[in-house]
């Protein structure tokens, strides 16, 4: 590995993912971003462009071979790729589910096949209901009704949590989750 790691960022074109996507191009590395642009736009990445040391890949994160070598072509992996937003989870449960689950088992398998290091986003989701406070990382996840789509999300990324630590704890792969809670800003 280089002094300036190659990244593959999986949902780059996102809010988030374009955001880091610039952060990691300013720290000098090349950055690979793999998006299927459902809820992320390649206008967010016009910055990015710019500055040169991007790829761009219009692809998805359930296309295993893609993601196989994509992977194998960078040093560090962050999986950032996800079914978001209210709308998209209510009026698409089942798509929803199955790009948050077996995506990121796609990414995470990929990962571990190369030697990657793979950052994965989670969400405040997970906690669910639970309104006792400040939450640490161990605190409990408090559900609704699974027939609720929002609790579909909310258990697809604390399946990607639990996959993530598995294979850390069962195979080595190093791997580290981040949570995120209200994020804004531009774009």
């Amino acid at each position: 590995m280089t002094d300036h790691p190659k990244y593959l960022v999986t949902g780059g074109a996102g809010f988030i993912g374009s955001h880091l996507v610039d952060a990691l191009l300013a720290r000098g590395g090349p950055v690979v971003v793999l998006d299927d642009l459902s809820t992320g736009r390649v206008q967010n990445l016009a910055g990015a462009r710019e500055r040169g040391n991007l790829q761009f890949v219009h692809g998805s994160v359930l296309d295993e071979p893609l993601v196989d070598k994509l992977v194998g072509e960078c040093d560090r992996v962050v999986h950032l790729a996800a079914a978001v937003g209210v709308k998209l989870i209510v009026e698409q449960p089942l798509r929803s589910f199955t790009v948050n689950t077996k995506g990121t088992e796609t990414v995470i398998e990929a990962a571990y096949r190369h030697g990657r290091h793979v950052t994965l986003a989670s969400t405040s989701e997970i906690y669910g209901k639970n309104s006792s406070g400040p939450l640490t990382e161990m605190s409990d996840r408090v559900l609704g009704s699974p027939s609720v789509p929002r609790w579909s999300y909310s258990t697809a990324k604390a399946v990607d949590e639990i996959l993530a630590e598995l294979y850390r704890r069962e195979y080595g792969l190093r791997a580290t989750v981040v949570r995120f809670f209200n994020t804004v800003g531009p774009r």
